[in-house]
């Protein structure tokens, strides 16, 4: 993203190639689920990782051609110990809450790992402080659009991204879908995404950014709680509406909290500004995959354990630990795979359901600092002055 705000300084252009990147963001995403289906179905599963080296190779290529280099040596960031702290932090973190998903959150497991993940996270904050060229760009957190706008991402992440899982688990686990159309079902969401992205230069024409923002997230927040009602005879044109939703949502968050960020950055620091916006995605969507996997999973198990101990099964709760964590299930039980598929529905349902509210939650913070000035480049489409 630095590199295109570089090559393209005029606010105009830079709106709409910074929509054309989140369209071919979108295209990843459509292609992805499709190819990663029929490789699962076809080739197995290290195939999914294997496909990786071509594509990076031919990355590296294309960015060895096209991409004039940029230098600003000496705002680049110099920090080892940051660096540790961070990946000590989201490591400990991550692990903390699948653990705890599995045995609980007052497991000793899992309460030593969050509490090194806090103190990680305590020290990291104390580093970037005193750092001469942190790794975290503390003094661009002091403003609040870009603060606000890199918690956003963050929520996108968490809800949005992570997402992906949770959507095949309900497509393959709950509904009996295939890998391969597993994908298939999931295009709705990726094209409209694609489709909007490409058309957003246009759209902040006419709309100041900050709304844009604040209907994007509130269009993911929308359709996941939606979603928190699918069950295994939800009819498929539901779902694929709320896909596109979903899709139109995104459309519009993604360029608009990049074009924010950028915004708020001083041309010299802009790269580290979108590192820290997309390591914070990135980070959401590992701590939503967490964190909400883990209350899914402790919710299927909870109801799986009570509705199998009514149903006269022995050692239920033994039963749906193993059926929801190790996906083991009693062979020709038709049962008992009623009531997992039902149990696994509520968890589904819970876990959407919070995603929709952080992105709802993600909405009104935006909503309060729409009318602060977002420094734009003079002339920027949509900027508004401040009421």
């Amino acid at each position: 993203m630095p590199i295109l705000s570089h090559a393209f300084p005029e606010p105009r252009q830079r709106a709409h190639v910074i929509g054309g990147w989140s369209a071919f963001s979108a295209l990843a995403l459509i292609l992805g689920p499709l190819l990663g289906g029929l490789l699962l179905e076809h080739l197995g599963w290290q195939s999914i990782f294997l496909i990786n080296l071509p594509i990076g190779l031919l990355a590296l290529a294309l960015g060895g051609w096209g991409i004039s280099e940029r230098k600003h040596p000496q705002h680049a960031a110099l920090d080892p110990l940051g660096q540790i702290l961070s990946v000590l932090c989201l490591g400990a973190l991550t692990y903390g809450l699948i653990v705890a998903g599995e045995d609980g959150f007052g497991s000793r497991e899992a309460l030593t790992s969050l509490l090194l993940a806090t103190l990680a996270l305590l020290a990291l904050i104390q580093v970037e402080r005193r750092v001469q060229r942190p790794l975290v760009p503390v003094a661009l957190f002091r403003q609040r659009p870009f603060a606000v706008a890199n918690l956003a991402s963050f929520i996108l992440g968490f809800s949005c991204y992570s997402s992906l899982f949770f959507f095949s688990i309900f497509l393959q686990q709950i509904q009996g879908w295939s890998a391969a159309d597993t994908g298939l079902r999931m295009l709705p969401q990726f094209v409209v995404t694609g489709v909007v992205s490409m058309f957003f230069g246009r759209l902040h024409q006419r709309i100041p950014l900050p709304w844009l923002m604040v209907g994007g997230y509130g269009l993911v927040g929308l359709a996941m709680s939606a979603m928190a009602g699918f069950d295994a005879h939800t009819p498929y044109w539901l779902v694929g509406s709320l896909f596109c939703l979903l899709g139109l949502g995104m459309g519009l968050a993604v360029p608009a909290t990049g074009l924010v960020v950028m915004a708020c950055a001083p041309a010299e620091r802009a790269g580290i500004a979108s590192a820290s916006m997309n390591a914070l995605r990135q980070t959401g969507m590992s701590v939503g995959i967490a964190l909400l996997g883990s209350l899914m999973s402790a919710r299927a198990v909870q109801v799986l354990s009570e509705s199998g101990a009514a149903a006269g099964f022995d050692g239920a709760a033994e039963l749906a630990r193993q059926a929801v964590t190790e996906h083991r299930l009693p062979l020709h039980d038709p049962l008992f795979a009623d009531l997992y598929g039902a149990a696994m529905t509520s968890g589904f349902g819970l876990a959407m359901a919070l995603a929709g509210c952080a992105s709802l939650l993600a909405m009104g913070l935006l909503l309060g600092t729409r009318q602060q000035a977002v420094r734009e480049p003079a002339g920027s489409p949509g900027t508004r002055p401040a009421r």
